[in-house]
């Protein structure tokens, strides 16, 4: 195994190799591998699967589930991810996390094996509780082992597993279901689940501190009962029912019940599930709202560009995903190289105020593109874009990480990645929703409304990239022109919520980075944890 650096090579003279007491060289390798791997195996399940889809529809029948294969991911992981965070504080990292891949992996099997629709959709919901695991604790245990000092070059290795993951995830799912068949993007999860499992095996023998607390049952109960209700929103909106629908406005109305309830358990329990002390903070709640933010925003360019290039401009899928690599690559170049000099000069706010800045200017100019821009004149457009990304993300981690008290560490991870992942899930409905109507208004302009029914509207003419481009000269230069309009519309329309992630992040109140981690003892202004409550965990912990 390559060697990676160790927290004294990190830390260098300014910064005192905390975690050297808790953690060797060998064992720092075999657990940053782990997590890569285990991040790797979730990120990549989430963009793979959209290749797949029509295939799956096509042999297990169901196409009205079909949305459901990716929404009972989405639900199921987003509303585990704060779970997570709180059952490894209270029983210890390495047996949540590895109960995490296990799920995962069990998930992953139940889905190669569906015979039906409905089996696929319930498989996935088990995948992503899995997942939801796999993505959060990666970055509470980096939290654990390495101070937010130390940390900030990892940050840009666990970010380049993302955009890697992006890129490639369509790629070689699409030549999985070419050749041997979609199955099996599901079962070669196991294999690698596998290799994950017993990598962490042997990272995850540390030293972590284990807090015996009663668990708030109840709160966890109202937590996945808010969130579940929220998500459904987005996700049935638009769809299944209109926006303005008694059965939606119902559950919203459900959710906001559920969430007050959440609040008055979370301000009685001894051991909150969620604790209200997280958002009295106000750089806390900042980091949240701002992870909300930027997920809402992104998620439209991630999503619409893919649309943008294929139809507008006629690229084909692999094509389109290969003139979205200098996004990928900058946000990997910048989140490593950003890591650096935060943990070098132990500054971290200027990255976030820069980057929302900067991916705004990225989202003006990406804008004007139409469907003359070919891939030398997008890509300077996607570098700037991630540019910007790659400076904010993994920054807004090691800040969160290092406003908290080391023994909220847990919770406060995994709950930044859950307002993360309700951004993203709320940016895909509102700004689909959105661009429907803006494609819809768009067709009306350049096509006469007889022809444009005869069609089937909107979704008649936009079946397929190959459906547009064998459409007739006149409908081809309407729906291209349409298709323009409406997706840089939407962009321009997400400039003002980046900079609203701006001005959440002039609220960060920074603080000098700790050169401690939880491992190598916590910092005076950390509140420690009472001898009866707290005890050293055993290494298989």
């Amino acid at each position: 195994m390559a060697e990676l650096p160790t927290p004294e090579k990190l830390s260098g003279s300014t910064a005192p190799a905390s975690a050297a007491a808790a953690i060797n060289r060998r064992q720092l390798s075999w657990l940053i591998a782990g997590l890569m791997l285990g991040l790797f195996l979730s990120a990549t399940e989430s963009s793979v699967i959209a290749t797949a889809l029509p295939t799956m529809a096509g042999d297990l029948g169901g196409a009205s589930k079909l949305s459901w294969v990716v929404s009972a991911y989405l639900l199921t992981s987003t509303v585990v991810t704060p779970l997570y965070g709180k059952l490894s504080d209270l029983f210890g990292r390495r047996i949540v996390y590895q109960a995490s891949i296990s799920l995962f992996i069990l998930g992953s099997l139940l889905c190669g094996v569906s015979q039906t629709m409905t089996q696929l959709v319930a498989a996935r919901a088990v995948q992503g509780m899995g997942g939801g695991g796999l993505m959060s604790l990666a970055f509470v245990i980096l939290g654990d082992v390495l101070s937010p000092r130390e940390r900030g070059r990892y940050m840009g290795l666990f970010t380049g597993v993302f955009a890697f993951s992006s890129v490639t995830g369509p790629l070689w799912g699409g030549l999985l279901v070419d050749t041997v068949g979609w199955r099996w993007i599901f079962l070669l999860m196991l294999p690698l689940g596998a290799i994950t499992l017993a990598v962490t095996s042997v990272g995850l023998r540390l030293p972590f501190i284990v807090r015996r607390r009663p668990i708030d049952w109840i709160g966890a109960g109202l937590l996945v009962a808010t969130a579940t209700c929220l998500l459904m929103v987005p996700i049935w909106g638009g769809h299944t029912f209109a926006w303005s629908s008694a059965p939606l406005l119902g559950v919203a109305g459900l959710g906001l019940v559920f969430g007050v309830a959440l609040v008055l358990q979370e301000r009685r329990a001894p051991e909150p599930i969620l604790p209200l002390r997280l958002f009295s903070d106000r750089t806390v709640s900042a980091f949240f709202g701002m992870g909300f933010g930027l997920m809402f925003s992104l998620i439209g360019v991630s999503t619409f560009m893919p649309l943008f290039l294929q139809v507008a401009t006629g690229a084909s899928a692999t094509r389109s995903g290969l003139m979205m690599v200098p996004q990928s690559f900058s946000i990997s170049v910048t989140a490593t190289l950003s890591g650096l000099l935060v943990s070098r000069t132990g500054r971290y706010k200027w990255t976030l105020i820069a980057g929302p800045i900067i991916a705004s200017v990225g989202l003006l100019l990406l804008s004007t593109i139409d469907s003359t821009t070919n891939a030398w004149g997008l890509a300077p457009y996607l570098v700037i874009m991630g540019f910007g990304t790659g400076l904010a993300f993994p920054n807004m981690t090691v800040g969160v990480q290092n406003a908290v008290e080391i023994t909220d560490l847990g919770v406060a991870t995994s709950t930044s990645n859950f307002f993360r992942n309700m951004g993203a899930a709320f940016g895909a409905a509102f700004l689909g929703a959105l661009l429907n109507a803006k494609l819809g208004d768009a067709l009306m302009v350049r096509i006469p409304a007889d022809r444009l029914a005869e069609v089937g509207g909107a979704e008649g003419l936009i079946r397929s990239p190959k459906v547009v481009r064998e459409l007739p000269e006149d409908l081809h230069a309407a729906v291209v022109a349409a298709v323009t309009e409406s997706v840089t519309g939407v962009i321009r329309w997400v400039v003002p919520l980046m900079l609203g992630v701006f001005l959440l992040a002039l609220l960060v109140k920074e603080k000098p980075l700790r050169t401690t981690s939880a491992l190598g003892g916590a910092e005076s202004r950390s509140q420690p944890v009472p001898a009866t409550a707290a005890e050293p965990a055993a290494p298989s912990r």
